[in-house]
């Protein structure tokens, strides 16, 4: 990749990590509790803090995935494949900065996690999903209906 393709992608991940700066400091007034007396706007209040946790947690994830990617263009290996080691196409990258895989690899990775239920975790927070989804995908085994003989008769 030439030098001045890999300057723009400096600056829109600088760019990237400014905004988030700025969504930091929004998000934090949302903790600022101003005299809240009724029972709604507390529960909505409440509702917006919920939501504010959710969004940090992504954010802290995808600045993690923007300082890895600056890190990448300072050694050079920005663009290849983590996977299998060829350029990830200038495509992608631009619709996926951050992206680690070429398009062949991360199909691959994508369709194994289909067959994979088990083993799904949520990039977010790094929890494995797999207990919420234990017997989901199990067919229930037809159970003898049994009827009082009251009703019977």
């Amino acid at each position: 990749m030439d030098q001045t393709t890999l300057e723009r992608f400096k600056i829109l991940f600088n760019e990237l990590l400014g905004r988030e700066e700025n969504l930091k400091e929004k998000m934090s007034n949302l903790f600022i509790r101003d005299g809240v007396n009724d029972e709604t706007e507390e529960a909505s209040r409440h509702n917006e803090c919920q939501l504010a946790l959710k969004l940090t947690g992504r954010e802290q994830f995808f600045k993690k995935k923007i300082w890895r990617a600056l890190k990448k263009i300072d050694d050079g290996t920005f663009g290849q494949c983590e996977e299998c080691g060829t350029e990830i196409g200038l495509n992608r990258l631009w619709a996926r900065p951050t992206a680690e895989l070429c398009i062949v690899c991360k199909e691959e990775q994508e369709g194994v996690e289909q067959h994979m239920i088990y083993d799904k975790r949520s990039h977010s927070n790094g929890k494995a999903l797999a207990m919420s989804n234990i017997g989901k995908h199990i067919p229930a085994q037809k159970e003898e209906i049994k009827t009082p003989l009251s009703l019977v008769l």
